[in-house]
């Protein structure tokens, strides 16, 4: 009996937890009923991958990942369909379509990042103390996102023009000061229902300080909503960067942008299809990820959602 005890106690780590053949095992079934969210997962790594080696080093991607320089201008080679040497055919200018589509990805990887990390987050925290706390803490966060968002954000994204040039820069600040009120707002509101659950009343009867039952059962409890909003903010990041330079007012032009590649596929995409079907299609695959990726997530990771998936 005791050796049997000793045995079933070894299987487990010091911490009362499953075995990590159990847990790889979860990670399986996991896998095995959510295809669509494997698929998310494979297409948000290759893209924060291309994005995090071009922002890294140039060099790595130029002679590693691209076939050719995405700013180089072959002129006899311009307008030509998908071929062995180009898959994705090459661009009035001549440059390979393929290699700016991979180059494409460090602008949005940057937009979605700085959105999230530096936007986001700060704002998703805000907004959970706001909701916790209430009083004037929150009278005070929740009327600063008011009067952020009475201006029309693309003409507060004109003036910032105005004030400091067109380019990466000004879209991250813009971008990134939306994505802390919107988030803020999102996350106060969650707070708000989960601060009324009993698992907080015995955590105040049992004498746990604020801060305690802040970031110990608050927190926690509401990071599968965290989860999913940060993935879409990431993807209206993306969407809003190419929509940006599409119009002519984002990125500088000539930079590798999945909106420079349409819109300067416009004039010749009637003749030349295949000038916007590939930067469309990397659009729309990106969000679309980022987005099942966040659902997924959700469902994994929310208590209420387990074993609800079919």
């Amino acid at each position: 009996m005791a050796t049997d005890a000793t045995a079933a106690l070894g299987s487990f780590d010091e911490y009362g937890m499953a075995p990590r053949s159990s847990r790889w095992a979860e990670l399986g079934r996991h896998a095995r009923r959510n295809p669509l969210g494997v698929i998310a997962l494979i297409i948000v790594v290759a893209f924060i991958s291309l994005g995090a080696v071009q922002t890294v080093s140039h060099e790595v991607f130029d002679t590693a990942i691209a076939p050719y320089d995405p700013r180089e201008i072959n002129a006899p080679e311009q307008l030509q369909g998908p071929s062995w040497d180009h898959p994705f055919g090459t661009n009035q200018a001549g440059n390979d379509l393929f290699s700016r589509i991979l180059a494409g990805a460090r602008i949005s990887f940057l937009i979605g990042f700085i959105a999230v990390f530096l936007g986001f987050v700060p704002g998703a925290f805000l907004g959970i103390v706001s909701g916790y706390y209430q009083r004037w803490l929150d009278y005070v966060i929740q009327r600063s996102g008011e009067a952020w968002t009475a201006f029309p954000v693309l003409f507060l994204y004109l003036a910032f023009i105005t004030a400091m040039g067109q380019g990466l820069r000004t879209i991250a600040i813009v971008v990134a000061i939306s994505s802390v009120f919107g988030g803020s707002r999102v996350l106060r509101a969650v707070a708000l229902v989960t601060k009324q659950n009993e698992y907080i009343t015995a955590a105040k009867a049992l004498g746990a300080s604020e801060l305690r039952i802040l970031f110990r059962h608050v927190i926690p409890n509401v990071m599968p909503v965290i989860i999913v909003t940060a993935s879409s903010i990431f993807a209206v990041s993306v969407l809003a960067e190419s929509a940006l330079s599409f119009l002519g007012i984002g990125v500088e032009p000539g930079t590798p942008s999945w909106g420079i590649d349409l819109n300067e596929g416009l004039e010749n995409g009637r003749f030349f299809p295949h000038l916007v079907i590939f930067p469309g299609l990397a659009i729309s695959i990106v969000v679309l990820g980022l987005n099942l990726l966040g659902d997924t997530l959700r469902d994994i990771l929310d208590p209420r959602l387990r074993g609800t998936l079919n």
